[in-house]
């Protein structure tokens, strides 16, 4: 019980400071009297605030004034270096690096952009899903990936840095696409084999130039190549067992090969490739390549069914190189293997497995000018990157 001098005492405070007898708080506060109301501890909790509000305050500053990153390189030296074939004979084939997913464009970042991903969390990057066919635009600058695993393309601009994921071609979502190739200047052609379509897009951004009005004849196109010197489109159907030629509208000029295992014959092709006089075939069903000539004539085929050197268990994709070298990328097998145009073996790189120049189950493959090689590692979902060294 308090005494009655104590209650004076509050009384008399109350007056002063306009204490709430009830409730023993101020009902308002003389700034005169607030350095005796406030306790250490509260004092402490301000301060503390204060500190981190300026800790927050000096990291954004210097964060945004002075502390932005370059951008580092795509494609760093890697530690060790795979070539094929081994030492001590001179090297034609040399690992350069892979695509996973856009965080491997390694853009430059500004001091804004650090300062977001230290208050909010860093963006999760987008990832390849199971990559199945890639071309790059002439200038090197640009790479296209078709991703049937993701139901979508990638655009991996290596300029600028950015990354585009399309899931659209004009108002049609992307069920399977599988194939892509260089189409009109300024423009790339995708075939979606589940939508039985084919469309061109912008090679810049994805947005849709056209969609081909395919013909009811083709019936689950795998691959597509656009020939600039004639204004043909070339549709591999795998089920149809041939090659469509169409014009850039769609509609049907001639029909190349039918299903068996003759020259000009097909069982389940599965890309097609091209050089100055030939269109190369990866025949699958037949464990072979056929060259064909534009009006479907059969030009050569080689290879067959075995585990020798230079035998095909699952061709799945072939490309051609700047010197006339015939690539074959094996599903199977796990490999690359080099051919020249009589079909002699020259050279395999690649076996099972997930390190540099190893494959689970690779498809599509295409060759730049320059030498630079691009192989869709699709169970590995990644796209592995090489360079041909000519002699």
């Amino acid at each position: 019980m308090t005494s009655l001098k104590t209650r004076i005492k509050r009384c008399s405070y109350s007056s002063a400071g306009g204490f709430d007898l009830a409730r023993r708080e101020p009902l308002f506060r003389t700034p005169a009297l607030m350095p005796g109301l406030r306790t250490h501890a509260a004092r402490r909790r301000i301060l503390m605030r204060f500190a981190r509000v300026c800790v927050v305050a000096m990291i954004g500053a210097g964060l945004a004034s002075g502390c932005a990153s370059p951008a580092r390189p795509i494609f760093e030296e890697p530690s060790q270096t795979f070539a094929w074939p081994p030492p001590p004979k001179p090297a034609r084939i040399r690992y350069v690096g892979q695509l996973t997913g856009s965080a491997d464009l390694k853009p430059a970042r500004s001091g804004l952009e650090k300062l977001g991903a230290l208050l909010v969390g860093k963006k999760e990057p987008d990832l390849l899903y199971g990559p199945r066919a890639v071309v790059c635009t002439p200038d090197g600058q640009r790479v296209w990936i078709a991703d049937p695993g993701g139901r979508c393309l990638h655009l991996f601009d290596l300029e600028r840095r950015k990354y585009l994921k399309i899931t659209k071609a004009g108002d049609a979502h992307l069920l399977t696409p599988v194939g892509v190739c260089l189409g009109p200047p300024g423009s790339i052609y995708v075939c979606d084999s589940e939508a039985a379509a084919v469309f061109e897009l912008s090679d810049r951004d994805g947005t849709q130039v056209a969609a081909l009005h395919l013909p009811e004849e083709v019936d689950r196109p795998a691959a597509v190549y656009y020939d600039s010197a004639t204004g043909e489109v070339y549709v591999v159907d795998v089920t149809a067992h041939n090659i469509k030629v169409l014009d850039t509208d769609g509609s049907l000029r001639r029909m190349i090969g039918r299903r068996g295992a003759e020259p000009g014959e097909f069982n389940f092709p599965t890309a097609i490739a091209a050089d100055d006089k030939n269109l190369w075939i990866a025949d699958s069903g037949n464990h072979r390549v056929q060259a064909i000539d534009r009006a479907g004539e059969p030009v050569a085929t080689f290879s067959q069914a075995g585990d020798a050197p230079g035998d095909l268990a699952l061709p799945k994709s072939v490309a051609i190189d700047s010197t006339g070298h015939v690539y074959v990328v094996d599903g199977r097998f796990e490999n690359v293997q080099i051919f020249d145009s009589e079909g002699r073996l020259l050279l395999f790189f690649g076996e099972e497995g997930t390190g540099p120049g190893e494959f689970w189950l690779p498809g599509g493959i295409f060759i730049e000018p320059t030498g630079r090689i691009w192989v869709c590692d699709s169970y590995n979902r990644r796209v592995q990157v090489f360079q041909y060294a000519q002699e």
